[in-house]
């Protein structure tokens, strides 16, 4: 396929949404390239040159955000109105009681959300500064033993 085929192709409002509904469900550009037949390289040049395949492909910026902020929310706690409804005799849907719960925050979010974002503080690795000397033990000679 030349250049002028693939730019034709590509910009095909029916190519453009798939490439935006992809990206929406979190598809990463080289999953994208591989469903619509392209190469990644292909698809990242594709879409430098022509500003509605950049547009299309940045859509995956929004899930990413959404699940950005759901992790964040996780991680510090939030509260939840639960309203429980009934029936009445009339047909009609009535608000019979709403609890306010609180949701704990969760300590497995917390070290997903400070390892990604703060992963060179928080990533579980400790540095020593007698690298040399770490695990060695060092035992007396057969001789000194008393």
């Amino acid at each position: 396929m030349t250049q002028k085929q693939k730019q034709e192709f590509i910009t095909d409002p029916v190519i453009l949404v798939k490439i935006s509904d992809l990206a929406a469900k979190g598809f990463g550009v080289k999953d994208i390239a591989r469903q619509i037949g392209l190469t990644e390289r292909e698809l990242n040049s594709l879409s430098e040159k022509l500003p509605v395949v950049k547009q299309a492909l940045s859509d995956k910026e929004f899930s990413d955000r959404m699940v950005e902020n759901a992790l964040l929310k996780r991680a510090i706690g939030y509260t939840n109105n639960e309203i429980t409804r009934q029936l009445n005799k009339d047909g009609t849907m009535e608000i019979v009681k709403i609890v306010e719960k609180n949701v704990m925050p969760s300590t497995t979010a917390q070290i997903f959300w400070l390892k990604n974002r703060c992963g060179y503080i928080w990533d579980g690795q400790t540095e020593d500064e007698d690298e040399d000397e770490a695990g060695v033990v060092v035992l007396p000679a057969c001789g000194e033993i008393k």
